[in-house]
């Protein structure tokens, strides 16, 4: 091979270690490989372009040109490398997958990983051979539907926490509540909250029981006592017949609202403000408290 052909062949060679390391890096975050399949290429991209280098760098070392030129291209080389080099690496690192978390549910392998970086930020991938797909909100509460099928007591709460958000609650969590819930209705009544509450029923004699929204399949229905610009006052109620009882007052001032309570008893309500930004809230205890 002539030394013009060598040069030429030399400089693909140089072009290509760029070209490759960064397709991989573009592929990996195309794709969504296994951890391990991930972390290979990474590793191999990484790998080969300093492997490419060295090569180069050897190989131009050897050419016959001018010693000024070599020394020229030898820091050029090492100066453009060097650069990328460190650019690949963060970009691996970002791009890194831990296999701390996986687990077998319904025979069927499934990949938790965090992909924050500050702080913990967790995603669910069902396993496909040597890729995964990521699974949504929905479709974990459709496969995750016993959570006592999993074992590790981290992974049941991160799949708990995905899958329910906020209103998760472990089941000492949830019997802890009950057991306040039940405390707290053997207590009698202080003077002073028992006289607000008549004072409130008292006051929604000046409403109908047609003024409230009625909540369906119970006899519950939220209240607008006050209106003014944006903001709205809204008592919880139980409607009987004709007659309003109040229940509790809600710190939520939005105009807008929807509510449904389940099977179990269980009040939700969503309000939305005039900006269109909604607000949940859900009550365990017969609508006396609710949080968000």
């Amino acid at each position: 091979m002539s030394l013009k052909n060598k040069k030429i062949a030399y400089i693909f060679l140089y072009l290509a270690s760029f070209a490759i390391s960064f397709g991989i890096l573009v592929l990996v975050n195309k794709i969504e490989f296994v951890p391990i399949a991930n972390n290979l290429l990474l590793g191999f991209g990484f790998l080969l372009f300093i492997g490419l280098q060295i090569f180069s760098i050897y190989k131009f070392t050897k050419l016959k040109i001018n010693k000024y030129s070599k020394i020229f291209i030898f820091i050029l080389i090492l100066i453009i490398g060097g650069i990328f080099a460190f650019y690949i690496f963060l970009a691996s690192v970002f791009s890194g997958k831990e296999e701390n978390r996986s687990l077998i549910y319904d025979g069927e392998k499934y990949y938790i990983l965090n992909v924050g970086w500050m702080d913990p930020l967790y995603e669910v991938y069902r396993k496909n051979f040597i890729t995964m797909d990521k699974l949504d909100k929905e479709r974990l509460g459709e496969i995750f539907s016993d959570l006592s099928k999993v074992k590790d007591e981290d992974q049941r709460e991160i799949l708990k926490f995905l899958i329910y958000g906020r209103e998760n609650f472990t089941k000492e969590e949830k019997e802890e509540d009950n057991h306040h819930v039940k405390e707290n209705h053997q207590v009698e009544e202080k003077p002073e909250e028992k006289n607000l509450a008549e004072d409130k029923n008292e006051f929604l004699k000046n409403f109908t029981a047609e003024d409230a929204i009625k909540i369906e399949n119970s006899d519950y229905g939220l209240l607008e006592v006050d209106h003014a610009g944006a903001r709205s006052r809204w008592f919880f109620v139980k409607i009987k017949g004709d007659d309003m009882k109040f229940i509790s007052e809600l710190e939520e001032t939005s105009p807008e609202v929807s509510v449904r309570v389940d099977e179990n008893g269980i009040i939700y309500l969503k309000f939305r403000d005039i900006n269109k930004n909604e607000t949940s809230y859900i009550s365990r205890d017969g609508g006396r408290t609710f949080e968000k």
